[in-house]
């Protein structure tokens, strides 16, 4: 089940966000992002596990399948992070999370979305890709893994290029 990220999510989306990237948001920064009028994230949740039981960060994490937290202004959105629990990668969930957000976002008439994916990051940019993304640009180093540097490649998606 997807739904809109709730203040509750925030430490459990952390805790993923740090498992996943090295530049993770804290929960600190997650919690100022929710509270910015423009900003748009939503969550899936394990089937059955709906309601975390507690506030915990293991009981938290234990509902969290993934996460797609953006920025949308007008008919712009920025999308800043997809993250999918490792055992739930590459079975649908970020595909799902996208779709969503798309739904979302035509209802309120987004025309053009950014991203940033890391070069080495294979499935997000056959993903990205498959949602009509079109890279458009390169920061070289943008991202860290350990003593190495990524570039990150930058992704646009137009609706009037997507559905001319």
């Amino acid at each position: 089940m997807i739904r809109r990220i709730a203040p509750v999510d925030c430490d459990a989306i952390a805790a993923l966000e740090a498992r996943l990237f090295a530049t993770a948001l804290d929960q600190a920064r997650l919690m100022a992002l929710q509270a910015n009028p423009v900003f748009c994230g939503f969550v899936d949740l394990v089937p059955e596990q709906d309601q975390p039981q507690s506030t915990s960060a293991d009981d938290l994490a234990s509902y969290l399948g993934g996460y797609l937290l953006a920025m949308m202004i007008d008919d712009e959105a920025e999308i800043l992070s997809i993250g999918v629990t490792p055992d739930r990668q590459r079975q649908g969930v970020g595909k799902l999370l996208l779709q969503h957000f798309f739904e979302h976002g035509t209802s309120q008439n987004m025309t053009r979305v950014v991203l940033e994916v890391a070069e080495d990051n294979v499935p997000a940019l056959g993903l990205y890709r498959d949602f009509g993304f079109a890279a458009f640009g390169r920061r070289k180093g943008y991202y860290k893994q350990g003593n190495q540097k990524i570039d990150a490649i930058m992704m646009k998606w137009c609706r009037a290029e997507a559905f001319p």
